[in-house]
């Protein structure tokens, strides 16, 4: 089931110069609910999504499924990231019988200008590193999570990733990874860890979380599926 699982996410990111892009995902079980999508569209932008089934195991690893397909298709023809997701929810919501939603972000990327379009189905905020001022700041707030009700309505945001910025999307597996304790990673850690650290590439910075989040856990098994997806824009002379 796992194998078959991975046969449904992209197995590479679309190269694109000047950028530099790394993801993690890891299940808590043989399956999960988590999921990510990186693709190409029509226009030449970079389509990107990240999202998180309430549910875990089978039962949300086949909404998961279904969840990703949508966006696919929706995508094909929408080029408004809040009209996909508006979209995409009143289908869910048309065939959802068991409780299940899914939080996620559906975001378009001009690879060009570094101006990204993006809407949040009540996913976790994603944070922005700012290479210049090495502030980090937090996406806008999004809609309620899809699959819930049929009537929810969806914003587009708009940002630019400028030269040497970072941009983290993430799973609720990351910040709520807990410790032998009880504690949790949480949000402050995560924002820490980017804030204390120069990171070369998108790879180092995903590893980098990786371990702390591990060495935070002591030992302790993961309670949820873990997702991430590092954008990072290159300066020119690293181009």
């Amino acid at each position: 089931a796992r194998q078959i699982q991975k046969t449904f996410l992209p197995q590479s990111i679309p190269g694109v110069e000047g950028w530099d892009f790394d993801l993690r995902w890891r299940t808590a079980r043989e399956v999960g609910g988590d999921f990510y999508d990186v693709f190409r569209t029509k226009d030449n932008r970079i389509a990107f999504s990240i999202a998180d089934v309430s549910d875990k195991g089978m039962p949300a690893a086949l909404y998961m499924t279904v969840t990703r397909t949508l966006i696919r298709a929706m995508a094909q023809n929408i080029t408004s990231p809040a009209e996909v997701m508006t979209r995409v929810n009143e289908l869910l919501v048309e065939e959802s019988q068991n409780g299940m939603f899914v939080t996620g972000i559906y975001a378009l990327l001009d690879p060009q200008t570094g101006i990204m379009e993006y809407a949040n189905a009540g996913h976790n905020l994603p944070l922005i590193f700012r290479g210049d001022t090495q502030e980090i700041q937090k996406l806008a707030k999004g809609g309620i999570a899809l699959g819930v009700i049929d009537d929810a309505k969806y914003v587009c945001h708009e940002i630019e990733i400028k030269e040497k910025d970072t941009l983290l999307l993430y799973t609720d597996g990351v910040t709520e990874a807990f410790s032998s304790s009880g504690e949790q990673f949480s949000e402050s850690r995560l924002i820490d860890a980017l804030q204390e650290n120069m990171y070369a590439s998108a790879s180092e910075l995903l590893e980098s979380l990786e371990d702390l989040i591990n060495i935070f856990r002591k030992g302790e098994a993961p309670s949820d599926d873990l997702t991430m997806l590092a954008i990072h824009r290159l300066m020119s002379e690293e181009k």
